[in-house]
C-alpha cells in the first residue's frame, strides 16, 4: 500500500516513541518523556486523519476518557486560587491527552505501517528492560545496594526495581505480569516473536519481583485477575480458577509467615489508609460538584483531616484509591467520569479482545493504591488502553 511521505514519517515517530516506552517504562521515567513528545506529534497528525477520513469509529472508553480530561481541567479552574501552581495540575492531564492522541497513530500504525520485525523488537526490548531492571532491583535487595542506580536500595526487605518507591514498583508490575499472562494467552502469535526460554525466564524473574515486593494491593491484582482469562469462554473454568486462586492466597497467608504478615501486621498502615479513605469522602462532601481541583486534593488531606476530626490529621497523601481520589479532586463529575471510562473499558475488553484480566487487575489494585495518578502506572495503563 503506497502512503504519503509524510504518514509514513509520522509512523517511524511513533515506531521511536513505542521504542522508547519499551526500553524506559520499568527503567527511566525522564526518559520517557521523549516518548510523550513522539505520540503527541504523530497522535496530533493522525487524529486529524481519523477525523477527516472517518476511517474508524473511536472507541466508547476514548470518549470517556476525553470526558474525564475535561473534567480534571475544569476542576483546576474552578479552583484557581486554591492551587499553588494550577498550571502544573493541568499540565498532568498531559497523560490522557497522549493516550487519546495515540489511539489514532496505534490504529494506522498496525493497519499500514508496523511489520514481524517491529512486533519482535518491541516485545523483546520490553521484556528484555523490565527484567534487567527486575534482577538490579533483587540484587539490590539481597545487598543493600542497586548496582545500575547505583545507590542504596530503596527498601531493606522489598523489592523496588529500579523505581525509588516498592508501592510504585509492585503495582506496576504486577499489571506487567498480569500483561504478560495475556500474551501467554496468544501462544501461536507470541512465540512467532521471541523465543520461548527468553519469554518464561522474564516471566518467572519477574513474577519474583512482584512476589517480593510483598504489595498486597498488587498481588490481589494478578491474583484475582487470573480467572478471567476464562470468563467469556470457559465459565467452568473461570469458576474453578477463581476457587483456586482464592485458596492459594488463604493458604499463603495461613502458612507462610511473611505474607501473613503482610495482612495482619501492618494495622497502623490499614489505619491511615482508612484514614484516607474517610479524608477523601469529607474532601466530596465539601466540594460535591467539582472536588478540590485535579491532583489538589494530596496537599489539603491534613487540613480536611482535622476540620472533620479524622485520624492521623498530620499525615497528607492521596487517597490511595482512584475512584475516591476523582472524587474528592473532581467530585461527582469526575468521578463519574472515572467511573464510566472504567466500565466501558471492561465492557469493550471482554467484546474485542484479550486484554479484559488486565482491565479487572487495574480495577481491583485501583481500590488500594492512586494507579492512575502514579505516572510510571500511567504509562504502562494508558499504552495498553490505546494500543490493545
Amino acid at each position: 500500500m503506497n502512503m504519503a511521505s509524510n504518514e509514513r514519517f509520522y509512523h517511524r515517530i511513533t515506531f521511536i516513541g513505542l521504542v522508547v516506552l519499551c526500553l524506559a517504562m520499568f527503567t527511566s521515567v525522564s526518559a520517557s518523556s521523549l516518548f510523550h513528545v513522539s505520540l503527541f506529534l504523530s497522535g496530533s497528525f493522525f487524529t486529524v486523519k481519523a477525523f477527516r477520513d472517518q476511517d474508524f469509529k473511536f472507541k466508547k472508553s476514548w470518549w470517556a476518557l476525553l470526558f474525564l480530561s475535561l473534567s480534571c481541567i475544569v476542576s483546576v479552574v474552578l479552583n484557581w486560587g486554591l492551587i499553588s501552581e494550577p498550571w502544573k495540575n493541568i499540565l498532568k492531564v498531559k497523560y490522557f491527552l497522549i493516550a487519546l492522541l495515540s489511539y489514532s497513530s496505534f490504529y494506522y500504525f498496525k493497519r499500514d505501517f508496523v511489520t514481524k520485525k517491529q512486533v519482535s523488537l518491541l516485545i523483546n526490548l520490553f521484556l528484555l528492560a523490565t527484567t534487567v531492571a527486575t534482577i538490579s532491583g533483587l540484587i539490590a535487595l539481597r545487598t543493600g545496594f542497586n548496582p545500575l542506580k547505583m545507590k542504596p536500595a530503596c527498601h531493606e526487605t522489598r523489592a523496588c526495581g529500579l523505581y525509588g518507591m516498592y508501592m510504585t514498583y509492585g503495582y506496576g508490575i504486577s499489571l506487567f505480569m498480569v500483561l504478560l499472562t495475556s500474551f501467554l494467552h496468544k501462544k501461536q502469535w507470541l512465540f512467532r516473536h521471541t523465543s520461548k526460554l527468553f519469554f518464561y525466564s522474564c516471566y518467572f524473574i519477574n513474577l519474583v519481583g512482584l512476589i517480593l515486593s510483598y504489595t498486597r494491593g498488587a498481588w490481589l491484582g494478578f491474583f484475582l485477575a487470573l480467572p478471567f482469562f476464562f470468563f467469556k469462554e470457559h465459565k467452568k473454568k473461570f469458576l474453578i480458577i477463581s476457587f483456586l486462586s482464592v485458596l492459594s492466597l488463604a493458604c499463603s497467608i495461613t502458612f507462610i509467615p511473611q505474607v501473613r504478615g503482610m495482612f495482619t501486621q501492618r494495622t497502623q498502615s490499614n489505619n491511615q489508609r482508612l484514614a484516607f479513605y474517610e479524608a477523601a469522602y469529607y474532601a466530596w462532601k465539601e466540594k460535591p460538584i467539582f472536588g478540590w481541583g485535579y491532583r489538589n486534593f494530596e496537599p489539603n488531606v491534613p487540613q480536611i483531616k482535622k476540620r472533620n476530626n479524622v485520624s492521623y490529621p498530620s499525615i497528607g497523601g492521596h487517597a490511595h484509591n482512584n475512584f475516591l481520589e476523582h472524587l474528592a479532586a473532581t467530585g461527582i463529575v469526575g468521578g463519574l467520569a472515572f467511573i464510566l471510562f472504567v466500565a466501558l473499558w471492561l465492557v469493550e475488553s471482554y467484546k474485542y479482545n484479550f486484554i479484559l484480566p488486565f482491565v479487572v487487575s487495574f480495577l481491583i489494585s485501583g481500590l488500594f493504591q492512586y494507579t492512575f495518578g502514579d505516572g510510571e502506572n500511567l504509562f504502562l495503563i494508558l499504552t495498553v488502553f490505546a494500543f490493545l
